[in-house]
């Protein structure tokens, strides 16, 4: 056996003795050593504006942090928790025939989801709001349909919601546009179906089921975008549902993919991934941007304040004042029973 096989045995066998022991293997340690690289390349890429004209691409993953679960996780994801609605397909709840006989699961889907209740945007939100911000951005494509990008303050123009939203609506059958505060009031209010005033059908948000097309825009501007981006940048997607899933093969610039997991090919010398979640890196990079600050300001400008619980002040007060009340009169009660007892037993003596 040469030196050179030696070693390696040996290296082996270190790493085993370290994964075995709990510790952390050279392999481990070279994956956060690049993966720190690779953000600190980012972000001179941004700082010394080699990367101008951003074009962003975000799915599901971006929105974990607020608590919003992604669709494929095994265990976590949407599509493995929907087995109260008794569906007989998890993409049923977002097919437009099943809509048409049975709206009850989406509408109470839908309920639970509608952005502006209780959801917040997310740091990674925030920092695509900075890059837009500071004349950074290209555009955002998201696969999502949160409303957190809109939420978190990225101007019309900029934002492409590939799947559609819920600001607006429209019945599945006639086509007829809906008013949009009426059907939230219908599905969030009542979590009752919204009907159409025209002919009758179910009224959806304008978000895009399968079997329908995405919005004009998606593709006019993507046309557009593609041969003007330096940089893009994918974020918290599987990369499973076309066409958007496209888009990383359409761009000829950089590509830095931040993902919890390696769903596309990374060229050598070209492109970076950032492997784990998208906020943790994110707060990372903005640190080393000098971001840091402006980050947390734009979080907490976009928060959605949560109503306490409280308890209702006025009948707790009346209820306290009846309980004292109660316990008063069983007290003049129990005095009362105790002298007359006390009196009928000196009559007796």
């Amino acid at each position: 056996m040469g030196a050179m096989e030696s070693n390696e045995l040996l290296d082996e066998v270190a790493e085993q003795v370290a994964e075995a022991l709990g510790g952390e293997t050279s392999s481990a340690k070279t994956k956060t050593k690049k993966t720190k690289e690779g953000l600190e390349l980012l972000a001179e890429w941004i700082e010394t504006h080699q990367a101008k004209k951003i074009l962003v691409l975000t799915g599901a993953g971006v929105s974990t942090g607020a608590g919003i679960p992604d669709f494929r996780t095994p265990g976590t994801g949407l599509y493995d928790n929907l087995q109260k609605y008794n569906l007989p397909y998890p993409e049923a709840i977002f097919d437009v025939n099943f809509y048409r006989e049975t709206p009850g699961p989406f509408v109470t889907l839908a309920k639970e989801l509608w952005p502006g209740i209780t959801f917040s945007p997310t740091p990674t939100h925030s920092f695509l709001k900075l890059l837009s911000d500071r004349g950074l951005l290209l555009r955002l494509y998201t696969q999502n349909i949160d409303g957190l990008e809109f939420l978190a303050g990225i101007p019309d123009d900029k934002l492409v919601e590939c799947h559609g939203h819920f600001r607006t609506a429209a019945c599945i059958d006639c086509m007829e546009a809906a008013d949009g505060e009426r059907v939230k009031e219908t599905i969030v209010q009542t979590g009752e179906t919204p009907i159409c005033d025209r002919c009758g059908g179910n009224v959806k948000p304008d978000i895009v089921f399968f079997g329908e097309s995405l919005p004009d825009r998606f593709h006019r501007l993507l046309q557009q975008d593609i041969p003007k981006a330096d940089l893009l940048l994918v974020m918290g997607t599987s990369l499973q549902v076309a066409p958007v899933s496209l888009i990383p093969d359409m761009v000829r610039c950089n590509r830095v993919l931040f993902n919890r997991d390696l769903v596309m090919r990374i060229r050598k010398g070209s492109d970076i991934f950032v492997q784990g979640d998208c906020d943790t890196n994110i707060l990372e990079l903005c640190d080393l941007l000098g971001w840091g600050e402006d980050l947390m300001a734009a979080k907490e400008k976009c928060s959605i304040q949560q109503e306490p619980v409280v308890e209702n002040v006025e009948k707790k007060d009346v209820d306290d004042k009846q309980n004292e009340e109660g316990y008063r009169e069983k007290e003049y009660v129990e005095d009362q029973t105790e002298t007359q007892n006390t009196e009928s037993s000196k009559e007796e003596k």
